[in-house]
């Protein structure tokens, strides 16, 4: 049984009821994420969870939402079939993070803000947020090497240097790159939208759960 994609102006993100009605809350998804031993997930907060979703929605595309949504959580390939109402539940929160995170970059990249955490005395922490964008990326590390390749002749993402396309077409200025680890986040994620709208794909479309 695999997650279906419908076409995107099919259903509306706010519309699906099912996977928000399945969805654990945020609080609860990161207790089990944190408390999983068995066939551990690759991220354990819910800030690292959002920048492996980030990166699975702005990078390379996967073959089957399945290839990064198991390894992800730990769990088996045919999870959907033989797994759990509580297999089932993680599944739909992570369909639904993925689809506020595809919405936002796709639709409206201005409002996009990384999930990052915060200190115990205050102040933000990106390194889970980091830790969780690198883990989506090894998962798929060989496209994403030939998408940050800049020896390549055809223009590269802008995950790579959000200023680079800027000066290869001879703009004398290219743009101050931004300071603070919330605005580089920033800036790397749009810089990757910005290189989706010079080199367009398919868009992606909402994820819906098969249950």
């Amino acid at each position: 049984m695999e997650l279906g994609a419908p076409p995107r102006d099919a259903a509306p993100l706010g519309g699906m009821s099912a996977i928000d009605d399945m969805a654990l809350s945020d609080e609860a998804l990161e207790a089990w994420m944190a408390a999983k031993t068995a066939r551990r997930p690759l991220v354990r907060t819910m800030s690292a969870l959002d920048g492996f979703v980030t990166a699975a929605v702005t990078g390379p595309r996967f073959a089957d939402p399945q290839d990064w949504m198991c390894p992800l959580m730990g769990l088996p390939r045919d999870v959907l079939a033989k797994g759990s109402a509580t297999d089932h539940a993680v599944f739909a929160s992570l369909a639904r993070i993925h689809n506020r995170i595809n919405e936002t970059l796709f639709d409206r990249p201005q409002d996009y803000a990384p999930r990052f955490a915060i200190k115990p005395g205050g102040g933000i922490d990106p390194r889970p947020w980091c830790q969780g964008f690198h883990a989506a990326m090894n998962l798929n590390i060989k496209r994403w090497k030939r998408l940050l390749d800049l020896d390549q002749p055809q223009p590269r993402p802008a995950a790579a240097d959000p200023d680079l396309l800027r000066r290869q077409k001879g703009q004398a200025r290219p743009r101050q790159a931004p300071t603070g680890a919330r605005d580089r986040a920033v800036h790397r994620a749009r810089g990757l939208q910005r290189h989706r709208t010079r080199h367009p794909r398919p868009p992606r479309t909402p994820l819906r759960h098969p249950l």
